[in-house]
C-alpha cells in the first residue's frame, strides 16, 4: 500500500487518509446538523430580553438542563425522527385541511355562481325592462301619430262636407233658379199668345166699328135739321164692340166702372170686359162686372 505525503511532508498511508477524510466529513456533517438545530430551537424559542442580559445564566441554566450529553449518533437519528414527525404532521394537517379548502372552494364557487345567477337575472329584468318602456314609447308614439293623422283626415272630410254642402244648396239653388226662370218663360209664352189673340180680336172689333162708321156717315148725308140733330147726338156716342160682341156703347159706359171718372184702358181676361182705367186695375184683381178672377190684363190704347 503506498503512502501519500501531505503538503507538510508528512507521510500518510492511504488508510489513514481515508479514516481522516470520513471524519471530516462527519464532522461537516454534524456541523450542519448542529447549526440547523440551532437554527430550529431560535425559531421554537425566540431570544428574550434576560437572554440578552444574562447570557451567562443561561449558558449555566442550558448546562443544567443537560447535564449527560448525547453522543452524535443518537442525536442524528433524534433529529431525523423530529424531522419526519414535523413532516408527517404537517402532512397531517394538510390532509385534515384539504377538506376544508375544498368546501371553501365550492363554497366560494357556489356563491360565484349565485352571484352570476343573480347578476344575469337583472341584466335579464333590466332587459326586459327596457324593451317593454321601448314597445310602451313606439306605441305612444303610434297612437300620438295616428291621432294627429285621424284629427287631419278628420278635418279635411270636414272641409270636404261643407264643400259638398255648399255645392248642393247652390245646385238647388240653381234648380229653383232653372225652375223660375222656366216658369218666367212658360209664363211669357203663354202672355205673347194671349196678346196676340187679343190683338187679333181688337183688330176684328175696330173693323167692325170702322165699318159701322162710314155707314153712318153715309146714312147721314143730304138728310134734314132732325137728321142732323141725331147725327150730332151720334158723334157722342161711340160705337165700339165689347167682349161679348154688342155695340152701340155710350161715352157714359167708356168710364172706368171703379171710379166712374176716367176712362176705360185695361181689357180684363178670360172674361174681355173693358171696363177699368189703368189706375184702378193696379189694384183690382176681380171684374167688376162679373166678378170673374182676371187672370190678366190688356192695355187698349183708344184713338
Amino acid at each position: 500500500m503506498h503512502s501519500v505525503t501531505d503538503p507538510v511532508g508528512n507521510s500518510i498511508s492511504p488508510l489513514n487518509y481515508t479514516r481522516k477524510d470520513h471524519a471530516a466529513n462527519m464532522d461537516r456533517s454534524t456541523k450542519r446538523f448542529r447549526e440547523a438545530e440551532s437554527f430550529s430551537k431560535e425559531q421554537k424559542h425566540p431570544i428574550t430580553l434576560s437572554d440578552k442580559i444574562y447570557p451567562d445564566e443561561a449558558g449555566h441554566s442550558g448546562s443544567i438542563f443537560n447535564p449527560n450529553p448525547v453522543s452524535t449518533g443518537l442525536k442524528l437519528s433524534y433529529e431525523e425522527d423530529e424531522h419526519n414527525s414535523s413532516v408527517t404532521s404537517a402532512s397531517e394537517s394538510m390532509t385534515a385541511a384539504l377538506p376544508l379548502i375544498l368546501s371553501l372552494g365550492d363554497n366560494f364557487k357556489g356563491e360565484f355562481d349565485r352571484q352570476k345567477e343573480e347578476f344575469d337575472h337583472y341584466i335579464r329584468i333590466q332587459e326586459e325592462n327596457m324593451t317593454k318602456g321601448v314597445r310602451e314609447l313606439r306605441q305612444r308614439h303610434t297612437a300620438a301619430f295616428l291621432s294627429a293623422v285621424e284629427k287631419g283626415v278628420g278635418k279635411k272630410l270636414h272641409e270636404k262636407d261643407l264643400e259638398l254642402e255648399n255645392m248642393n244648396r247652390k245646385n238647388k239653388e240653381l234648380e229653383e233658379r232653372v225652375k223660375q226662370v222656366t216658369a218666367e218663360v212658360q209664363s211669357w209664352h203663354y202672355r205673347a199668345k194671349y196678346n196676340e189673340s187679343v190683338v187679333n180680336v181688337l183688330k176684328s172689333n175696330l173693323q167692325q166699328v170702322m165699318a159701322q162708321g162710314t155707314m153712318q156717315g153715309k146714312e147721314g148725308c143730304g138728310d134734314s135739321e132732325v137728321d142732323d140733330a141725331a147725327s150730332y147726338t151720334n158723334q157722342n156716342h161711340l160705337s165700339f164692340v165689347d167682349g161679348f160682341g154688342t155695340s152701340g156703347v155710350t161715352r157714359n159706359q167708356m168710364t172706368c166702372k171703379s171710379c166712374k171718372i176716367k176712362e176705360v184702358s185695361i181689357l180684363l181676361w178670360p172674361c174681355k170686359h173693358l171696363c177699368l182705367c189703368k189706375d184702378c186695375a193696379a189694384f183690382i184683381d176681380v171684374c167688376p162686372l162679373c166678378n170673374m178672377r182676371r187672370t190678366g190684363l190688356v192695355q187698349v190704347y183708344m184713338c
